[in-house]
């Protein structure tokens, strides 16, 4: 229920700054009940009002999560102090001067506006504010998400209104004034912390206190106050706001239940804010069109990689004609994270944004032509951050500071910080530029769909009848198929003060400690055990540092439960410990022991791990049946040629080897060439197991003379390393090898058939 403001609620203020006369008319949302009286509602037919009440329903939601943590908190106070904030920006854009502001708006909101006056001044034209009227200030949305690190509040307000501005440009050294009623039409979004306390009725930032200890502020370049050493922008203690859409463009950030954003702040970095993505976006895109105004990569140095920066700067020159495209006067409608793909080796985030300009070009001599009307357009921002780099919360809203050390990132050519002399554009610390696309664009929608792989969404398009304009038409979601959560990622989330209604299963790390257990009833090595669950922590994906705190926690796993646990789970990890047990291309008794010991602990029986075994057994000698040396060398080929070019030791190592299996240099220049140009017909192995397995072979075929030498050696490694293998692993895996070579060696010189131990035999005949 929202009683905020009487229905005609009239602030005036006299003239100040420029602005001779302000006046502000609320007509606040009053609830449903509040709009039904009135009559807004008395014709709306049942569905309708039904909407309407689910909607406001959720905002009680999240309003009532904010009130738990804040309880002074109060809707009607947060109203009127978004409105001095509305009215202090105006100043401020009128003044020119952003000082005032600069306490408590993002980053991404300060570089537009300080990009608006700098292209203002540039073409020699200002602006003053007449008269400024606000028809509607109502909340638009309500959110409040956390998790067990990271929890922010969201509240959106749509202002609707007109202002009369006076605009003065120089022209041929006279002043051209003209008067222009301008539509107020926006959303305006302030964020801050979950946990912060409400500690006056309006944002002390907005007057220039610190919303910490309420000392007066002179913001400094690192956002801290001089009393408290607060980060005044942090969000920590009071509102920011930190985005500004327009209306037409706005949507409700989570029209569903799932998106991949939510899953990677779930499952990759709990300190992930969909806002920080969306002020960096904007942060960079002025950098951008200030690059384009004044035609040099400079503003880019810091907020985009090497590539696109080498790429860009040949479109920033002049056409033949001694022309370049620009844009006038960007504005962003909207920004919004389109999607998130987590992977090796750098994450990537996909913002989309909606944004209208007039375009035109300058030529040598700085003359600008422009197009009589703005165009609209829609971009796809692909930023990279290297996989694994998590988010500092405090820096939600400080998108373009050095993250190492806090400093302001200045607009020249170098890459690195001027304070700490950190990289900030290689994207190991921040989110970085790497590509811009058209969002409709066949690579954009690729990206897209890639974002979105194992998030299934069924929507229909419907019409909702509106009170001021005209029916409008909303994405409504009908189904959807959602990620599995383990029990660890999921816990302590909350959207909205309830839990996300998704799939959670059981932790992987269960698995490590179940055989952990088992391992000491058995007479097995405990080195071997404590190496054997090593390899299957990281056939899971299970770091080191949570591998060691699960080992090392004194809770004895409740082993009934395990029993119950869903099939495919069961399924999933008795293959990863069968991998890992086939690494070496076979099984030792005691490894099978140990298999058949957990998997019993799981409800699996003898006959389910041997059916299991078999299986596994066969597939990987189906990959490996009538392989000759030729079909190898092939792989190693495709593998050198993966980064798309061959360097000079790797082309000798492949001469050598080449030789080593009897392949003409003819036939390797053929190879190397169709592999760079994606011709080269080669088997790719289906999976990691598999590549392994192929692995135990080559270091077979390197055996064939008795000893691996160091240039083998060195082709071994950098295979190994494409499939996830480190030095020390091959090293284990090459003294495994011998060591069975050896064995059967020694039993075939005795006259004896070497015996079947559940090694996986290769049928091929090596000869090409």
């Amino acid at each position: 229920m929202f009683i905020l403001l009487p229905e005609n609620f009239v602030l005036l203020a006299d003239a100040v700054d420029g602005i001779s006369l302000v006046v502000i008319t609320l007509f606040i949302l009053a609830g449903i009940f509040q709009e039904h009286l009135t009559g807004g509602l008395r014709s709306a037919s049942m569905i309708r009002l039904g909407n309407k009440k689910k909607e406001l329903s959720r905002m009680d939601q999240a309003l009532q999560a904010i009130q738990e943590a804040d309880p002074k908190f109060d809707l009607q106070n947060f109203c009127i102090a978004a409105t001095n904030a509305y009215i202090e920006v105006e100043k401020a854009l009128d003044t020119g001067d952003l000082s005032d502001i600069r306490s408590f708006v993002s980053d991404g909101i300060y570089q537009r506006m300080a990009f608006r006056l700098d292209e203002e001044k540039s073409l020699g034209r200002t602006r003053k504010t007449i008269k400024l009227q606000v028809h509607n200030l109502s909340p638009a949305e309500v959110t409040s998400s956390k998790n067990n690190q990271n929890a922010f509040e969201v509240i959106s307000m749509r202002i609707s209104g007109s202002a009369v501005r006076q605009y003065r440009l120089k022209q041929d050294g006279t002043d051209v004034i003209t008067e222009e009623t301008e539509p107020i039409s926006e959303v305006w979004t302030f964020l801050r912390r979950r946990g912060a306390q409400t500690k006056s009725k309006d944002f002390g930032s907005v007057h220039g206190h610190c919303p910490n200890c309420g000392t007066d502020i002179s913001v400094n370049q690192w956002e801290k106050c001089p009393s408290c050493e607060s980060t005044v922008r942090s969000g920590e203690h009071d509102w920011i706001l930190s985005e500004i859409s327009d209306q037409s463009s706005w949507k409700v950030t989570k029209p569903f239940k799932m998106s991949s954003a939510t899953r990677y702040w779930i499952k990759q970095d709990q300190g992930f804010s969909s806002h920080y993505l969306e002020d960096r976006a904007s942060v960079i895109f002025f950098r951008k069109f200030l690059a384009d105004r004044l035609g040099v990569i400079d503003p880019l140095g810091k907020v985009a990689t090497n590539r696109f920066c080498d790429g860009y700067e040949k479109k920033l020159k002049p056409n033949e004609f001694g022309k370049r495209m620009v844009y006038i006067h960007p504005r962003i409608l909207a920004a919004d994270v389109s999607g998130v793909i987590a992977e090796q080796p750098f994450d990537r985030a996909l913002m989309h944004i909606r944004w209208t300009a007039r375009r035109g070009t300058i030529d040598r001599q700085g003359e600008l032509e422009l197009e009589r009307d703005p165009v609209q357009i829609s971009t796809m921002m692909v930023l990279v951050r290297k996989h694994g780099t998590k988010t500092r919360i405090e820096r939600t809203i400080t998108s373009s500071h050095c993250p190492k050390c806090g400093a302001p990132e200045s607009n020249n050519a170098s890459h690195a910080c001027e304070f700490c002399h950190t990289v900030l554009n290689d994207g190991a610390l921040e989110w970085t530029l790497a590509d811009v696309l058209p969002f409709t664009s066949t690579a954009a929608m690729a990206l897209r769909k890639r974002a979105y792989e194992g998030i299934e969404t069924k929507v229909s398009v419907m019409k909702f009848e509106n009170i001021e304009d005209a029916p409008i038409e909303r994405v409504v979601m009908m189904e959807q198929k959602l990620p599995e959560f383990t029990k660890s990622e999921i816990e302590g989330v909350q959207i909205d003060g309830l839990a996300p209604n998704v799939v959670v299963r059981e932790d992987d790390v269960t698995l490590c400690q179940l055989m952990g257990q088992v391992a000491g009833g058995l007479h097995i090595s405990k080195a071997a055990a404590k190496d054997f669950i090593r390899e299957v922590a990281r056939k899971c994906g299970i770091d080191n540092a949570t591998l060691a705190g699960a080992m090392r926690g004194r809770e004895k796993l409740d082993r009934r439960r395990l029993k119950d646990l869903n099939s495919q789970v069961v399924k999933r990890w008795l293959m990863a410990m069968i991998d890992v047990s086939l690494i070496d291309s076979r099984m030792e008794a005691w490894e099978k022991v140990y298999i058949n010991a957990t998997a019993a602990e799981l409800g699996l029986s003898r006959y389910d791990v041997e059916a299991a075994i078999r299986a596994r057994m066969l597939q990987l000698e189906e990959w490996t049946e009538g392989m000759r040396s030729v079909d190898m060398f092939s792989w190693i080929v495709y593998m050198a040629a993966a980064d798309g070019q061959f360097d000079p030791k790797e082309i000798e190592q492949l001469k050598e080897l080449a030789a080593h299996y009897g392949i003409s240099n003819k036939r390797l220049k053929e190879m190397c060439v169709a592999a760079k140009e994606n011709r080269l017909e080669v088997s790719v192995p289906e999976d990691q197991t598999v590549g392994q397995f192929w692995l135990v072979k080559m270091i077979d075929m390197a055996f064939a003379d008795g000893s691996v030498c160091a240039k083998e050696q060195k082709v071994l490694a950098k295979v190994a390393k494409k499939i996830g293998l480190t030095d020390y692993d091959l090293k284990q895996l090459i003294r495994r090898r011998r060591a069975v070579l050896y064995q059967k060696a020694k039993e075939i010189l005795r006259g004896k058939p070497p015996a079947d131990d559940g090694e996986l035999h290769l049928k091929a005949d090596w000869n090409d």
